[in-house]
């Protein structure tokens, strides 16, 4: 009799029932006794179902059948029975409205922040979601997920998160665990996402990028498409650069970048989704972005790629924004730290390649030189690609299977890759006159194809550090310093009649003196800041160079007349009298 009461799911039936038999008790003078009996039973059967080890979920194509302890989990959704003393009741309260549970535990490999997924039936299909353990066991955060579809609210929150929590306490011999990662590369000796056994528990914001990704179509179609255009040495060298993005770490590189610029129709676009072929889907949205993005969702993006490149088409589209702020901040290979209201958050790091395409050089004549250097810069003064259309076709149906094999050589070359990269380096330096970061960026680009003529495209030759040498900046082009005192001699040029006409009434700048040129020295700062550069940031490697000729005081600034007029001037050696200008001084 009273394994039927407590059973019966229907208060109103229940309470009936039970009104019944207190009548008849009543009559027989055993009302106190069945009352007793009646709340031993309910306590009774309340710990009966809570310590109950074959209780089993019993959702239809769940994932995983688990135990659930004292919850009934099945298609209907979650509930308990709980006993109230108050009102000496068995009452069932619902977790859930649909079926729900725990199905996997993950350990980030980096921070070893522990991640739970959770599945969910909804709209004829199960569904899942990652999150932090301590976003299920917070009734404040667990609401959040609502957003993601699953039927949580203020009134069944609590119970939601201690039914998790008991699947997860009770499965914990049951419930698959597994190695997890937030962002994608190497990881050791293995490379994320081709090994399986290491999961991506990133942000659901980027796991278009780790979906990505993949492999599709035909190995052969591509190898064969592709590899008639690589004939063409801007092609190669954009495929090079988006190959040398995961030997960036091996080698203890720095994040460079790739800018292929020239006119519209050149096929700079199509190049850049070749060079992203090789790793997955290149389609636009996918492993190729607009660069019309902020510079923090870049970072943001990069971190997620880590060791895969980043690529981005026309940046012009960020027209407007510090192309050299940008270059340095993602040249870097780390973001500034940050904070929330009440802990530091963790920095973003990326050891990878930036390939880019735009209409115009990504860096000015008044860059600095850290900006020039961290970029190889190559103008489109032909097609990259004569039939886009068919490429395009043929790319966005067979991707993919190329970042397998050549991942797969680089781990076999992991103990010759860092000798392979020095003889290749200082073979750049020794033939192209250009700056050691430069060479590291082109020393990794001739790395990487000569490793893809192995791996890849069996038997092609691979290019050589002359092929490439031409491709690199000149120191010159790289020292802000030269470039500035240039500058300032074509201003000069330009306005010599403010210096050497006596009968000139107009604004007068400065005077000649031999060899050497007198610059109001106001007049010398608003010219360089024109221009990009600053007189703060020159002076001392001018005077370094013997471009500025110090005062008898040591001063970098002259107290002189003009014109009868005593004013503030910079002394600077005419260029055509100017032996030192291109030699070497350490600063």
């Amino acid at each position: 009799m009273y394994e039927r009461i407590n059973s019966m799911c229907d208060p109103e039936e229940r309470k009936r029932l039970i009104l019944l038999i207190e009548e008849k008790a009543e009559r027989l003078k055993s009302l106190k006794r069945f009352r007793d009996m009646l709340k031993a039973s309910r306590m009774n059967y309340a710990k009966m179902r809570g310590s109950s080890e074959q209780n089993l979920t019993k959702f239809t194509d769940a994932p995983i059948i688990i135990n659930c302890g004292e919850w009934i989990a099945d298609d209907t959704g979650v509930r308990t029975t709980v006993y109230r003393g108050k009102s000496d009741s068995v009452q069932c309260e619902r977790a859930s409205t649909i079926p729900i549970l725990p199905t996997e535990i993950m350990t980030n490999a980096e921070s070893g922040i522990e991640k739970i997924r959770i599945d969910f039936y909804k709209n004829g299909a199960w569904k899942y979601i990652i999150c932090e353990r301590s976003k299920v066991a917070n009734v404040h955060d667990i609401i959040k997920l609502a957003d993601f579809g699953i039927e949580v609210n203020s009134e069944n929150a609590k119970l939601l998160v201690r039914y998790i929590a008991d699947c997860a306490a009770l499965n914990m011999d049951i419930l698959p665990h597994s190695m997890s990662v937030s962002r994608m590369g190497w990881l050791g000796g293995s490379f994320v996402p081709y090994n399986t056994d290491i999961r991506f528990d990133g942000d659901r914001e980027y796991k278009y990028l780790y979906e990505s990704i993949c492999q599709s179509g035909s190995y052969a179609r591509w190898k064969e498409h592709t590899s008639t255009l690589r004939k063409n040495i801007l092609l190669r060298m954009q495929m090079a650069a988006s190959f040398a993005s995961v030997l960036v770490e091996k080698i203890n590189g720095l994040p460079f970048v790739f800018h292929l610029w020239g006119g519209t129709g050149a096929g700079k676009t199509v190049g850049l989704m070749v060079a992203m072929s090789i790793w997955g889907n290149p389609s636009m949205g996918k492993l190729v972005r607009t660069m019309n993005m902020t510079a923090n969702s870049m970072m943001s993006t990069a971190a997620v790629l880590y060791n895969l490149p980043f690529a981005g088409d026309e940046l012009q589209t960020i027209k407007g924004e510090n192309y050299d702020k940008l270059i340095m901040q993602i040249t870097e290979g780390i973001d500034r730290g940050r904070m929330s209201y009440d802990k530091l958050n963790a920095t973003r790091a990326w050891k990878n390649s930036f390939l880019f395409t735009g209409e115009e050089p990504c860096t000015k004549s008044g860059s600095g030189g850290g900006v020039i250097n961290r970029v190889i810069e190559v103008e489109c003064t032909v097609p990259v690609i004569e039939n886009g259309n068919q490429t395009v076709n043929i790319i966005t149906e067979n991707y993919g299977w190329a970042g397998i094999d050549f991942v797969n050589a680089v781990n076999q070359r992991n103990d010759t890759l860092v000798s392979e990269y020095n003889g290749i380096f200082r073979e750049i330096l020794e033939t192209a006159d250009t700056t050691e970061k430069q060479a590291q960026a082109l020393a990794m680009m001739v790395l990487a194809d000569r490793i893809a003529c192995k791996s890849v495209y069996e038997g092609e030759e691979p290019l050589s550090a002359g092929m490439v040498a031409r491709f690199a900046t000149s120191k010159k082009d790289v020292d802000a310093t030269l470039r500035a005192y240039e500058y300032t001699m074509s201003q000069i040029a330009i306005n010599e009649n403010k210096f050497s006409d006596e009968t000139y009434s107009g604004e007068i700048w400065g005077k000649i003196d031999g060899d050497f040129i007198l610059i109001n020295k106001a007049k010398l700062v608003e010219l360089l800041s024109a221009g990009g550069f600053d007189f703060n940031a020159v002076k001392s490697k001018w005077a370094q160079k013997e471009i500025l000729i110090l005062s008898s005081q040591g001063r970098y600034i002259h107290q002189t007349k003009c014109r009868n007029i005593k004013g503030n001037y910079v002394k600077l050696k005419m260029s055509e009298s100017n032996e030192n200008i291109n030699s070497e001084v350490p600063f």
